[in-house]
């Protein structure tokens, strides 16, 4: 076989699988992006929420590089962070921060206290601290509004107004 006409068998089977490749449906792109983009975090995320976190997700946020920390926006409001501290054999090593509490996720009953602490969170909406700009304006508006009548009541009123005269 000479060199021009092994070029020619390996263009030919270029094309043939290309074709082959082109023609097949597109894979679904992921609701989460950022799961794709970094592979350990689907795992956690698998794990903590029992592989069934999509409706319960609302979206994944990297917030900071170094420690790699993802915030995770859950459908109710609430968030919780995820924070990446390595890798550990084949395994990437996380630790879930929810509610203001660390959860070492590499020691199995703190992943399901963690579990537990998400199922919370979904399940009571957190409370809002901050008032809306619209209930605070309401509020000092009645506030200016409202007139105390200062002025005497009068007197003839059928209402007793000491003891004596019961």
């Amino acid at each position: 076989m000479k060199k021009s006409e092994f070029k020619e068998k390996i263009r030919l089977l270029a094309k043939d699988v290309y074709a082959t490749k082109t023609n097949q449906p597109e894979l679904e792109s992921s609701k989460f992006p950022m799961i794709d983009k970094f592979p350990p975090l689907k795992g956690v995320m698998g794990d903590l929420f029992d592989f069934q976190y999509e409706p319960f997700v609302m979206d994944v946020e990297w917030v900071a590089p170094r420690p790699t920390t993802f915030r995770i926006k859950l459908v109710n409001g609430a968030d919780f962070y995820l924070i990446y501290d390595g890798i550990d054999g084949k395994d990437g090593l996380f630790t879930a921060q929810v509610s203001g509490k660390k959860y070492f996720l590499e020691s199995l009953p703190e992943e399901q206290q963690a579990s537990e602490a998400i199922a919370r969170l979904l399940r009571y909406k957190f409370a809002d601290t901050g008032k809306d700009e619209l209930e605070v304006d309401e509020t000092e508006e009645t506030e200016t509004e409202i007139d105390i009548d200062t002025s005497p009541e009068p007197e003839d009123l059928g209402i007793p107004t000491t003891v004596e005269e019961l």
